[in-house]
């Protein structure tokens, strides 16, 4: 083999320098594009999870509140039947009017219309002192069942002196069809 010139040797280092150089730029820019590419999938992906955690946290809060409801108010709906929710409902109203230190004189129940948002209605004619009967409406909301107050009266009772008559008619729901009830939101 031939010796190479020192000016051959310059050029062929010159050129392998160029080849490198060439080599280098060629892969090194399609390795920057791959890496942009990961990057931005990367990058793509920490925002599906940051949104992901949003959503959760989203959803433990309505839980944390239902929860809270549920014992604020004693209700679970799982264990409501509504084939048996009005009687149960009347028992418990009955019971709390008595602890309470009201006198019942009258409980009327009835079931409501099939089209109505509602289990059943109940009336409600007890006697007591103010601060029972005041005590005993503010209590309705932890009886343990859906009920709404539909008309409150009150009136002296002339049995006694500083006796009060209330007459309640209260609404018991219907949570089944209440949860079917479509969202608005405006």
């Amino acid at each position: 083999m031939k010796t190479l010139t020192p000016s051959e040797r310059r050029t062929v280092r010159i050129g392998g320098i160029g080849v490198v150089i060439y080599l280098v730029l060629f892969f090194g820019l399609k390795g920057s594009q791959s890496l942009a590419a990961h990057r931005a999938a990367y990058e793509r992906q920490v925002r599906a999870a940051h949104l992901l955690r949003s959503e959760v946290e989203i959803h433990e809060a309505r839980a944390l509140k239902l929860q809270r409801l549920m014992e604020r108010t004693r209700i679970d709906p799982g264990q409501l039947s509504t084939n048996t929710v009005v009687a149960q409902t009347s028992a418990a109203l009955q019971q709390a009017a008595q602890s309470g230190g009201l006198q019942l004189q009258a409980v009327r129940e009835s079931l409501a219309r099939s089209g109505q948002r509602e289990i059943g209605t109940i009336q409600l004619d007890a006697t007591g002192q103010p601060t029972a009967v005041l005590g005993f409406v503010a209590g309705l909301e932890r009886i343990g069942f859906p009920v709404v107050i539909e008309s409150l009266q009150f009136s002296p009772d002339p049995r006694g002196p500083g006796m009060l008559k209330v007459h309640l008619n209260l609404v018991v729901l219907d949570f089944e069809q209440w949860k079917a009830r479509p969202s608005s939101h405006a």
